[in-house]
């Protein structure tokens, strides 16, 4: 089979398509036949070298999958050959999703939606079900509330606006005024640029708009400055590596909370997005769709930023 290897940390350059056994699987496990996987950034920070701490070279990239079971180890009992599956690899430890095979723990798999083309489906589980643990699990949205997402337009974004919308939540979001449209047809109700000078004191010229939920996919000073604008007893949830000290006093003020999301894998998360997508709640938001061996060019189209949604890689 083809997989997606570094042997070094470095630029999309350091990708390279080697042949590998196919692989079995153990007790426990599934063996799938990967049709279509995605670009994510925890991709381009393991291949940069973010995590080398815990990552042994040569190490595989890629953690998303959307595929059909080949083959159950002993002891599967939730699937069978022939299942259209999608799911999340356990993360710095079972990545390789960019590949023709990948064999994975069937506790965290589920069947893919019915409705989805297998890469509309890669377009989903990573990104969306950070959305979904972000906003249901964490910040436990509730229909009739405010929400604000930073970052309205980007690989997470997309899905987030979407979920809260879904829920019943009046939805706000900062991205760029060229992608107005789009995020307002993934249902946001009130969009803000980023780059406008004044973009907090535009959210919060009326402080009795204030938000319940706060979900930072952008970093930078966003948990600071978003502090202002909760409502008590408020969450701000962030998915971003924060590396510089924030002020946080304007959440001692409501009661806020801040919430960091390294995201889990979930089967019952996932079979939860299924009915959302197979409902029509939930749409994926493709950019662009590469090959396999067009992987160094995918990499690089996401490190150009200024996304639309997902950049997803097919194998077929």
């Amino acid at each position: 089979m083809r997989i997606v290897q570094i042997s070094d940390f470095g630029g999309p350059e350091v990708l390279n398509i080697i042949t590998a056994p196919d692989p079995e699987p153990g007790p426990g496990e599934v063996l799938v036949r990967v049709r279509a996987t995605s670009v994510n950034p925890v991709d381009i920070q393991l291949r940069r070298g973010d995590y080398s701490d815990g990552v042994n070279l040569p190490a595989r990239i890629g953690v998303d999958v959307a595929g059909v079971i080949a083959k159950v180890g002993p002891g599967v009992s939730r699937f069978a050959v022939g299942d259209e599956v999608f799911y999340v690899p356990r993360l710095l430890e079972n990545e390789g999703s960019y590949a023709d095979f990948h064999v994975e723990q069937e506790a965290i798999v589920a069947k893919k939606p019915y409705s989805l083309t297998f890469a509309q489906a890669a377009a989903l589980p990573l990104a969306a079900g950070t959305a979904w643990e972000c906003l249901i699990e964490r910040a436990q949205l509730q229909a009739g509330q405010r929400v604000l997402v930073h970052g309205g337009s980007g690989g997470v974004g997309v899905y987030a606006l979407q979920i809260a919308s879904g829920a019943g939540a009046f939805v706000a979001t900062t991205c760029r005024s060229e992608n107005f449209d789009m995020v307002r047809n993934l249902g946001a109700h009130a969009c803000f640029d980023y780059r406008e000078p004044d973009l907090y004191t535009g959210l919060a010229s009326d402080p009795r708009e204030k938000f319940d939920v706060i979900l930072d996919t952008v970093g930078g000073n966003t948990i600071e400055n978003s502090l202002t604008l909760l409502k008590p007893f408020g969450k701000v949830v962030s998915i971003v590596d924060q590396s510089t000290p924030q002020n946080l006093i304007s959440g001692w003020a409501v009661n806020g909370s801040v919430h960091f999301v390294f995201t889990t894998q979930s089967a019952a998360r996932l079979e939860r997005l299924r009915d959302f997508v197979d409902s029509g709640l939930l749409k994926p938001v493709i950019e662009r769709e590469y090959t396999l061996d067009e992987v160094v060019e995918a990499h690089r189209a996401i490190e150009r930023g200024q996304r639309s949604g997902k950049i997803v890689l097919t194998t077929e």
